[in-house]
Formats: structure tokens, C-alpha cells, sequence
């Protein structure tokens, strides 16, 4: 285990010392769009945004493919395109856990809606389709002991355990067989970790779960969990199925899968 999680750090760490060198010259572009995509993002996401950059070899998940127009974190329907809203929120918070840095502070406002429109220039399905519709979260009921023990009985209602373990570290027994739309292997989150990709607050969690994530396994749970309350209250038992997170939990938060081409 040792040996694996220091092969995985040694292929993090290797591809983000290629993505610090592409990037650092960045700080010099102008206003240009375009140039600031290839600076920035094609060391990773690759110059025609197919995910094919020169860094993404030694990245220990791929980088997502803009030319499908497919995207795991937003606030619209399943299948749905994402809002540019949803585009710049992934910009400027990064993915935690993953090699996909925030740039908050890095680029201006203006600066990540630039690289949003060069993103959506990737694929014909933000020309061709209408603008969803977001998502509406209310607000959420008071997380206590009891949302929790409710949550925990919508766990085993809809077998979460399948995918993400009895105990939620990723280790339930469809893992195996799990696959990405390409056909690649993918494990569920572990939540003991207590580091969500789409955002930690139970805002995020419920988006990600009202969603869903395209191209994995994770679907929606729009329709068939209509119930408000077993809602958040699968929320709250999620997140308190986490802990604080450690440096190593960030470095080796997900697993490396397969980088075939």
C-alpha cells in the first residue's frame, strides 16, 4: 500500500511541477482569451481542450475532454449542459483532491469568464442547445442526530454501500466493475475523508446529489428521492460520515486509474 500511494505522489507530484512550469510565464499574458487557455489550461486539458496536454501523462486522473461537452459538476438536470456559472465556480475553486487547482486570486473575474467562453468554444453543444435551467436548493433543515439516523436508513434504502462501502470509504463491492463513459475504471468517493470534489458544504452535496455526476456511474437522485427531508438527510449523513482532512488525504485522495489513451 505504501509503495502504491508513493507511486501515486510521485506521478501527482511529476505532473504538477510540468503544470508549475507551463504556467508561470502566464502572469505576463495579456487580456487574449485564447492565449490565456493555452497558458494555463493546455499544459493539461491540451490545446484543442481534448484533454490531451503534455502533463496529462503524468496526471493520476484525466483531464476532463471539453470537445464532449460533458461535465460532472453543475447545477443543472442529468445530461445538461453546465451554466457558465457552474464553469467558473469549478475554475475558481479547483477540484480538492485532485491536481485541478483553484484559481481564485490567480485570475480576475473577468479573467475566468474568458477562459469560461474559450472552454465552451470546445463543443457544438453550447451552440446547438438551449441554456438549462439551474437547480433550486432550499434551505436546508437543521442538521442533528436525528437528520443523521434518517439519512443513514436512506443509505440502505437506495444501497449506497453498493458503490461507496458499508462504512463510505469506496470499497463496496460493484467497485470492480465500475466505469467512466470511456470505458476507464473509477472508484466511488471515499467520504471518510471528508474531501468532496464538487464542493464540501451541504449546498455542494445536495447539488451533487439532486445532478449527479455525467459520465459515472453516480446518477441523479432528482426523481426518485423526492422526499425534501430524506433529501438533506442524506446529506447529513454523509458528511458525518467524514473527518478532517490531512495534507496526505489531499496528495492521495483519489486513486490512479488507467491514463490509456
Amino acid at each position: 500500500m505504501r509503495t502504491s500511494m508513493q507511486r501515486e505522489g510521485r506521478s501527482v507530484a511529476g505532473g504538477l511541477i510540468l503544470w508549475v512550469l507551463a504556467v508561470v510565464p502566464s502572469t505576463a499574458v495579456g487580456s487574449d482569451a485564447a492565449v490565456r487557455y493555452r497558458r494555463i489550461c493546455g499544459p493539461c486539458h491540451g490545446q484543442r481542450g481534448d484533454g490531451l496536454g503534455p502533463a496529462a501523462g503524468y496526471l493520476p486522473l484525466r483531464p476532463r475532454d471539453f470537445t464532449r461537452g460533458e461535465y460532472k459538476f453543475r447545477s443543472t438536470p442529468s445530461g445538461s449542459l453546465p451554466l457558465d456559472s457552474d464553469l467558473a465556480r469549478t475554475i475558481r475553486r479547483g477540484l480538492p483532491g485532485t491536481p485541478m487547482p483553484a484559481w481564485r486570486g490567480a485570475l480576475s473575474e473577468e479573467e475566468i469568464g474568458d477562459v469560461v467562453r474559450v472552454v465552451k468554444s470546445f463543443s457544438r453543444r453550447f451552440a446547438d442547445e438551449p441554456a438549462p435551467s439551474r437547480l433550486q436548493i432550499p434551505r436546508p433543515p437543521r442538521f442533528d442526530a436525528r437528520l443523521v439516523r434518517e439519512g443513514r436508513r436512506t443509505w440502505k434504502l437506495f444501497q449506497c454501500a453498493s458503490c461507496h462501502g458499508p462504512r463510505g470509504r469506496g470499497d463496496g463491492p460493484s467497485v470492480p466493475g465500475l466505469r467512466d463513459s470511456d470505458g476507464l475504471p473509477i472508484r466511488p468517493r471515499d467520504f471518510t475523508v471528508g474531501i468532496y470534489k464538487g464542493g464540501s458544504s451541504p449546498r455542494d452535496v445536495y447539488r451533487t446529489f439532486m445532478t449527479g455526476l455525467d459520465g459515472t456511474p453516480m446518477p441523479s437522485y432528482m426523481d426518485t428521492l423526492a422526499d425534501e427531508r430524506a433529501r438533506w438527510a442524506l446529506v447529513a449523513y454523509v458528511q458525518s460520515l467524514g473527518r478532517r482532512p490531512s495534507f496526505f488525504d489531499w496528495l492521495f485522495a483519489d486513486p490512479l486509474v488507467s491514463r490509456a489513451r
